[in-house]
């Protein structure tokens, strides 16, 4: 395969004496072999949306981003193209990138004002708390662990028992024990 000889060919190169420079020289040439084997994604990662607030969002703002992003594909695969082709469709995203960004303000704001208009009404009020309380779940530490069970099989709940066993559990791994 021509990344493993590439690699291998790489750390010929690089003296043995000096381990930071082989591990720098392999770093990077495992770097350049990925992006040339695996290529280069560009844009942000996906799973992002998950978090995303998009309640707000109409079929015309959901429309109007489609678009955007339809533009911004045509003008990534318009590079290869002659000048005036890249001109004309980088013309045609900001286009298009200016009417979206001003659909989702909009759309914002409107939803905004319905929502605070209807958290005013008398019917609105338990949904304040119904808000505090979901910001509230997001904002906790996912790392937080409500319980935990003991090598007896028993669940632990209590902070300074789940804290012992940890410490357990850690103590036989680092003693060389096996994890009970």
């Amino acid at each position: 395969m021509v990344s493993n000889d590439r690699v291998d060919t790489e750390l010929e190169t690089v003296s043995n004496d000096d381990a930071d420079q082989m591990w720098n020289c392999l770093a990077s040439t495992i770097r350049v072999v990925a992006k040339d084997v695996l290529g280069v994604a560009v844009g942000s990662f996906r799973g992002h949306r998950a978090v995303r607030e998009s309640w707000w969002f109409s079929d015309e703002v959901q429309s109007k981003v489609a678009l955007k992003q339809r533009r911004f594909r045509e003008l990534i695969t318009c590079g290869e193209g002659t000048p005036t082709d890249r001109i004309r469709a980088e013309e045609r995203y900001k286009e298009v990138k200016r009417e979206a960004k001003k659909a989702v303000a909009q759309a914002k704001e409107k939803a905004y004002e319905d929502l605070y208009k209807k958290l005013d009404s008398k019917e609105g009020a338990n949904d304040i708390y119904r808000i505090a309380k979901a910001r509230e779940r997001r904002r906790r530490d996912l790392d937080t662990i409500k319980f935990i069970k003991n090598d007896a099989g028993q669940t632990l709940v209590k902070e300074d028992e789940i804290r012992k066993r940890w410490e357990e559990y850690f103590s036989s791994l680092f003693m060389g024990g096996r994890p009970e």
